[in-house]
């Protein structure tokens, strides 16, 4: 027997617009919300398409271990990132040396928590509210101690969570022995350790001479991204040999002028390389990709944007300058363009993220800028704000950005932000370590979060005063993202939102025995369309605002035979539940599964 459909058709009307408004106008902010209880530092964010949020951030492995407090801060908003709840300590009590969130097209949500022998990765299904270990053997502490069984990816460092459309799950790391990007999967959520090692990252011989295996770390691996593809992406940067060999007197080692991005096409089985930009070709140590933690992300058209901060052929070597700049790839990385300055050199730029939109070329920056012309990072005169900067032509030769501070005028650091990460010296201010972090809501708004100590003082910044921070974009967002589409950004799941432009256009299957005279939809339990007519194909409604849309539509047709048809429209994912009555016959139908 044939049942009734509804199917969902995206209209906008105002997406060919959507690329200027963003490029034109400055965008503006929710408060930024300070979060409370664990305390701040290089936070990850991740949104699952249903209106949570969810920010980790790592407390240290010293400080977590002697408290005997697990090593992840944790918390969590169920209002789009308007505002969170206190945090809780979750993770292993070793670790708290890195951690990392994500969640997955179902919703699950997954931390990971760095022991430096090993990470220990655990994953939520109840939305945030409890955690359990990843792996077949069930964790009995709730993810609030060390479970052998969730460890995972031996001898790492600075390790990354990432997802594709289809849930498969990565964990990626610098190795400490090799200086080595390494990776490792999951494809049943976690539940085989991440036993799937990947091909070797490096796999350029070119690129592999120049990594150097010491103090200076080799390379410097970013979270990876992926697109709708499934196509999986590893942006990594290092120095050279004959760098590290001029390096100055008081310098770790060389710049990391190279940047490159290793392409998987097949699940991370094998990968090619390819240079994002030569900077050693230019001059000697004149080029840093690394003040600290670079940034790949995807927008919904699949294109690949590279986001540094540092310097880039600068008439000295080793610039005491940081700024922001860009590359750009249409072709799943093969080529590049750039790297591109954002902004102008009259400040000093750190810590970026980046987050694609959904429209092609739709990018936003968030990083810390001086407000008081100070140029070098680490320079103790320094007044730190967060600013973003927005365009909607990011694949242009010039893209044109639009700037705006999410909280204007506030100071949310005082002094230096020392830019060599661990090998900052004792004195050196890294209060508010080595990153921040961006994703994106289901209706294209951008999503920040990092960290601050507006309390503080040059000498005074430290854990006791250091707090994790998050805002929502307001206007002037981007398009969201098509259901095809995924954006692996950091501390992002899979995908951007599929509830699409300002209108909302459902074509009605017929319902069986006769045809539909009427139709009535309700969102989140209001009437939002009543429409009559001797044989209707379609009911169109304003599309209402908020990131999760219950929509129940109800057909009739002239034989007064009805349907109801109910979905849950949350990101890219969908609940279905379809019950009919078509002349007193009782019908279920469940998702997309047909039966006679």
């Amino acid at each position: 027997m044939a049942r009734a459909r509804l199917l969902m058709v995206i209209v906008s009307a105002l997406t060919a617009l959507t690329a200027v408004a963003a490029s034109a106008h400055a965008a503006t902010f929710t408060p930024p919300v300070k979060l409370t209880g664990p305390a701040g530092g290089e936070p990850s964010i991740a949104t699952d398409g249903r209106g949570n949020v969810y920010v980790d951030g790592p407390q240290g492995i010293i400080v977590s271990g002697a408290s005997g407090n697990p090593g992840i801060g944790f918390w969590k908003s169920s209002d789009d990132g308007s505002s969170f709840g206190p945090g809780k300590a979750i993770g292993s009590l070793a670790g708290g040396g890195d951690s990392d969130v994500l969640t997955t097209p179902d919703g699950t949500v997954y931390v990971d928590d760095l022991e430096a022998v090993s990470s220990q990765v655990f994953k939520s299904t109840d939305q945030g509210n409890t955690f359990t270990g990843i792996g077949a053997v069930p964790d009995p502490s709730g993810c609030t101690a060390v479970a052998p069984t969730s460890q995972v990816g031996p001898s790492d460092d600075r390790p990354w969570l990432t997802t594709d459309r289809q849930g498969t799950l990565y964990l990626t790391y610098h190795e400490f022995v090799s200086a080595q990007p390494l990776a490792f999967r999951s494809d049943n959520g976690g539940a085989d350790s991440f036993s799937h090692s990947c091909g070797s990252i490096i796999t350029d011989p070119t690129i592999e001479a120049n990594v150097p295996t010491d103090i200076t770390g080799g390379t410097l691996v970013a979270k990876p991204t992926t697109d709708a593809a499934g196509n999986f992406y590893v942006l990594f940067s290092t120095t050279t040999q004959a760098q590290n060999v001029a390096a100055a007197p008081g310098q770790p080692s060389g710049t990391f002028s190279q940047l490159y991005v290793a392409v998987s096409h097949d699940h991370c089985a094998t990968f090619k390389d390819y240079t994002v930009y030569d900077g050693a070709s230019k001059g000697t140590n004149t080029t840093q990709f690394g003040d600290v933690f670079n940034v790949i992300t995807a927008d919904g058209a699949g294109n690949l944007y590279a986001v540094g901060a540092g310097f880039v052929n600068s008439p000295t070597s080793f610039s005491p300058t940081a700024n922001i700049y860009v590359s750009s790839s249409s072709d799943q990385g093969q080529t590049w363009k750039g790297p591109t300055l954002v902004g102008s050199t009259n400040a000093a730029h750190l810590l970026p993220a980046a987050v694609g939109g959904g429209g092609a070329g739709q990018l936003a920056l968030g990083y810390f800028q001086t407000t008081n012309a100070k140029t070098d990072p680490n320079d103790l005169g320094g007044k730190w704000t967060y600013t973003t900067a927005e365009t909607g032509n990011a694949l242009a030769a010039q893209p044109s950005f639009s700037f705006s501070d999410v909280n204007p005028s506030f100071i949310y650091h005082y002094g230096q932000i020392c830019n060599q990460g661990i090998l900052c010296t004792p004195n050196g201010d890294r209060s508010l370590a080595d990153f921040t972090s961006a994703t994106i809501d289901p209706a294209g708004c951008p999503l920040f979060t990092f960290a601050g100590n507006p309390t503080g003082t040059p000498t005074t910044n430290g854990a006791t005063n250091t707090f994790n921070y998050a805002t929502r974009q307001l206007t002037n967002c981007f398009q969201p993202f098509p259901a095809t589409s995924a954006n692996g950004v950091r501390g992002s799941g899979a995908g951007g939102a599929c509830i699409a432009g300002n209108r909302l256009r459902f074509i009605i299957r017929r319902v069986p025995h006769g045809r539909v005279v009427r139709a009535v939809a309700y969102v989140n339990g209001r009437r939002v369309a009543h429409k009559k007519g001797r044989h209707l194909r379609q009911i169109t409604f304003a599309r209402p605002t908020g990131t999760v849309l219950h929509v129940r539509i109800i057909t009739t047709n002239n034989k007064g035979g009805r349907v109801v048809t109910k979905r849950t429209f949350t990101g890219c994912s969908a609940r279905t539940r379809v019950i009919g009555r078509p002349h007193r016959h009782k019908v279920k139908h469940r998702g997309h599964h047909r039966r006679s």
